[in-house]
């Protein structure tokens, strides 16, 4: 979807600042997504990188020695390994990452290509000559790939070259990401063309466009601060107590509830338990996700019902469809959790379809549902396209390397969308097998405060109501 494919190309913005650095390094960026910034510090020694946000919340570390980026959730002592290979010039064709992850029964290809321009310009950063580069990367998949993705992304940026140490080159690019549960998993080419030289990043704007080349958002990261520092070594690996975990939904599966999830004190910047956020990347880790959800045998005394792809009706200009129906969908997941109660995905489009799907997964009801937004006070913020995660510009160590992978669209992801005196509307329609109507309603909030989770609120109010209806 298109959501998740910002998201790997997050990561590529966030690999392209590795580049090299100086042993025992403490790098202290700034990151601005529309008007709202936030700090992140990430620790490098050797071959080695860690990249902490939320006082700690959320960590990863990247060990260029071993080939491998690891993402950590101190809250359920858990992690995720994932493998990378190396990326060959383009003259070589293309080259599939190397991993040494199970092989799947199903997927597509995704092919990405890395275009690194030096535009002759230097300037001194930090005591540093810096260069110019712009950096366009194109990610494209097959028809049979699990995600589709059609995206672009330009990095245009500032690039020092110091100390030789941390260097895991562009081989991080091709670690597979976005691997989902049942089986499916895309084969992931990168090819890289161009001959500027990537270095350590001291500053870049990154630019995202969809596939009709539509800029979809912005970001920029600086670093504001670049000291040598003795570091443990022991930061780099995993704590002792910690249990290897295959995806995020059991990375974060004993986190807590969504709305519940708690976020370190911060004492300083945008992210204090209560801001949007803290709220938005609890919400995002530890949402469930309908793309994560298998029908298999239904249990006797079992309701199964089947959730139909969410349709969207009218929107603000600069609120994202895709996102804002798929957040819907996750968020009704969250919600429907009842005993004796199942919630199975549909992914068929047209009405006959659907009810041929519904049928072969013995579902009792079916549920439709179209959302529609009404913008109240002013624009909208691009920061909830990312899921609200807070990214660094040094490394696959960054927040958006730890979860960028595994994020779920959630009620939390479109908050920070919204604005005060914006309107949420959420019709559903639930009927029988047999097709008839058992529930139809409407379901309305407004946002009293930029960044407010109404959605979250008409989601509740709909699912209290199929609860009835089901009892």
């Amino acid at each position: 979807m298109r959501m998740r494919s910002y998201l790997i190309l997050t990561v590529l913005f966030v690999l392209g600042a590795s580049g090299v650095a100086l042993a025992d390094l403490k790098v202290k960026t700034r990151q601005t997504v529309s008007g709202q910034s936030y700090e992140n510090t990430t620790l490098i020694k050797g071959k080695r990188q860690r990249s902490e946000m939320m006082n700690g919340a959320m960590v990863s570390i990247t060990q260029c020695d071993l080939k491998r980026a690891i993402q950590l959730n101190p809250a359920t002592k858990t992690f995720i390994v994932n493998e990378f290979g190396q990326i060959e010039p383009a003259a070589a064709n293309t080259t599939a990452s190397t991993s040494t992850a199970p092989k799947t029964v199903k997927g597509g290809r995704v092919m990405m290509t890395i275009n690194i321009r030096d535009t002759g310009e230097r300037k001194q950063m930090f005591g540093l000559q810096a260069r110019r580069l712009v950096v366009t990367t194109t990610m494209e998949s097959s028809p049979d790939a699990c995600s589709p993705v059609n995206t672009k992304m330009e990095t245009d940026g500032w690039y020092a070259d110091l100390e030789a140490g941390f260097d895991c080159d562009n081989a991080a690019y091709s670690a597979p990401v976005n691997a989902r549960s049942g089986g499916c998993k895309d084969r992931f080419e990168t090819k890289q063309t161009g001959t500027g030289k990537r270095g350590f990043a001291l500053y870049e704007k990154m630019t995202m466009f969809d596939g009709t080349g539509k800029e979809t958002m912005s970001m920029v990261s600086e670093v504001i601060e670049l000291s040598k520092a003795a570091l443990d070594a022991a930061l780099f690996e995993v704590p002792a107590g910690y249990r290897k975990v295959e995806d995020s939904a059991q990375m974060y599966a004993s986190a807590g509830d969504p709305s519940s999830t708690s976020m370190p004190q911060s004492t300083k910047g945008n992210y204090g338990p209560g801001s949007p956020l803290a709220t938005n990347v609890s919400r995002a880790a530890s949402a469930p996700s309908v793309a994560d959800v298998q029908a298999g045998e239904k249990k006797p005394g079992t309701v199964r019902i089947g959730l139909a792809n969410v349709k969207t009706g009218s929107l603000g200009k600069e609120m994202p469809a895709a996102e804002l129906a798929e957040a819907v969908r996750n968020t009704l997941v969250s919600y429907l959790k009842m005993p004796n109660v199942e919630v199975v995905p549909l992914e068929a489009r047209l009405q006959t379809a659907i009810d041929a799907e519904a049928k072969e997964k013995d579902c009792d009801m079916v549920i439709y549902a179209t959302v529609s937004h009404k913008k109240g006070g002013g624009g909208f913020g691009m920061f909830s396209k990312l899921a609200s995660p807070a990214l660094s510009s040094i490394g696959y160590g960054s927040t958006a390397g730890a979860i960028a992978a595994n994020t779920v669209i959630s009620a939390g992801s479109i908050a920070g969308n919204v604005k005060a005196k914006d309107e949420l509307k959420l019709e559903i329609r639930m009927v029988s097998a047999s097709g008839q109507p058992t529930l139809t309603g409407d379901y309305k909030a407004k946002a009293k405060n930029d960044g407010d989770d109404i959605l979250s609120s008409v989601v509740e109010q709909a699912a209290e109501a199929i609860a009835k209806s089901i009892k």
